[in-house]
């Protein structure tokens, strides 16, 4: 797949997350079963939301899965505040499969090899909207580099 890299000043994007860790074996199940404690919070709540997203703080130990929120909610059980982080990032859209995603994260580290430009560790993945047909499924993949 040819992915089209870019710069960009990340924004910081609001989040509600359950926090956990996993192994690559384990990773879309744990990220689904974070989620569903997310979900619940937040429709019983009300809240307006946007799109999954999973931000891995320097590798599986240390992963948040939630859901972008555009108004306040009450933390609850396992679900909490966060945010993405912002600031400088790389990033491309990765179409397809999830399990798939390894070669755009691929490119982006080629990238930052080629430009001279470091990783912090730090990296997010924002899930588009579902569909049936894998090829349309979009996910926005950023790294986080030092400044």
């Amino acid at each position: 797949m040819n992915y089209q890299i870019r710069v960009e000043d990340a924004p910081s994007r609001q989040l509600a997350v359950a926090r956990g860790a996993s192994s690559r074996a384990e990773l879309s199940r744990t990220i689904l079963k974070l989620l569903d404690k997310v979900w619940p919070v937040l429709r019983r709540q009300q809240v307006k939301t946007g799109h999954n997203v999973v931000v891995y703080f320097g590798g599986l130990e240390h992963i948040e899965a939630g859901v972008e929120v555009f108004g306040d909610f009450v933390d609850a059980g396992d679900v909490c505040h966060s945010q993405t982080p912002a600031g400088p990032a790389v990033t491309t859209a990765h179409w397809g499969e999830y399990s798939e995603m390894a070669g755009a994260y691929a490119a982006l580290a080629r990238w930052c090899a080629v430009n001279g430009r470091q990783q912090t560790g730090t990296s997010w993945e924002v899930y588009g909207d579902w569909a049936d047909d894998p090829q349309q499924r979009r996910t926005d993949i950023y790294l986080l580099l030092t400044s």
